[in-house]
């Protein structure tokens, strides 16, 4: 079933008709660079609010300085872009913003935006949401077409059933750093093996404080609330325990009174 499944994708795909990315990157310029960049991320969600979905919003960073890039980008549905677009010269926090589009294939602003690209170092897990997932394949060669198709490091795809007992296959695919999440935005939309796999959000990075010393973003996994409350899906959380060793006191002591026990019980032996 799984090969044949496979198959079916590989011989529509190479019939189908490869289009431009369903969504369109803005860029945003004239945002006060001297606030954190959460803060921004904040301003330009609420900003835009109003032009409809936001998919992704980017402010580089210089990692050595914390310095904000004086551009960032904005992805939205292609149809949303003449909307988002009006807004050039609007008033967001007592400054004036410049927008303009920077579809994919233009690179004018990489000489700026390049200095502010992540180091290798540096490069969080992005969790993308897709769509347009074929019902009737395995979750699994969904999944193995998805990686494939997006470069991505990882998927999760399951089936649920809407409030009309429609059945559904969300997915979710993991990529690293802004570099995959361009990637995946720049491919959305296209035609492959008869579907069109289009990205609907990126989840914005977790913002949390540590509270001793320095944490990188590697080291924390966001489950969002949909996945915890869907009743399908089951979650095993394992803890690290500290193996304890024979040399501790303790461990010596337990080891004593064993080794007794089985002494008095052996054969012609009296316990007490």
């Amino acid at each position: 079933m799984q090969e044949s499944a496979i198959k079916i994708l590989e011989s529509k795909d190479s019939d189908a008709e490869i289009r431009e990315s369903s969504i369109s990157r803005i860029a945003v310029e004239g945002y006060d660079t001297s606030l954190r960049r959460e803060d921004v991320d904040d301003a330009l969600r609420e900003h835009f609010a109003s032009c409809g979905n936001i998919i992704h919003v980017y402010v580089p960073i210089d990692e050595n300085s914390g310095t904000l890039c004086r551009y960032a980008l904005i992805y939205v549905n292609e149809e949303d872009e003449e909307k988002a677009l009006r807004l050039n010269g609007s008033d967001m926090g007592g400054r004036i913003l410049q927008i303009q589009s920077y579809a994919f294939h233009q690179n004018h602003l990489n000489e700026v935006l390049d200095q502010m690209k992540e180091g290798r170092l540096y490069r969080p897990q992005h969790t993308i949401m897709v769509t347009g997932c074929d019902n009737f394949l395995p979750v699994n060669v969904i999944e193995k077409e998805l990686e494939k198709y997006f470069s991505a490091i990882g998927s999760f795809v399951y089936r649920d059933e809407t409030a009309s007992g429609a059945i559904i296959t969300p997915a979710r695919v993991y990529v690293r750093g802004q570099e995959g999440v361009e990637k995946a935005l720049e491919r959305s939309g296209r035609s492959v093996g008869g579907l069109n796999f289009a990205v609907t959000v990126v989840d914005p990075l977790p913002k949390i404080t540590p509270t001793i010393g320095y944490m990188h973003p590697h080291n924390f996994t966001v489950v969002p609330k949909e996945l915890i409350e869907n009743p399908n899906i089951y979650y095993v959380f394992e803890e690290n325990h500290k193996k304890k060793t024979e040399t501790t006191a303790g461990n010596q002591i337990r080891r004593r009174r064993i080794r007794r026990r089985r002494r008095r019980a052996r054969p012609g032996r009296h316990t007490r």
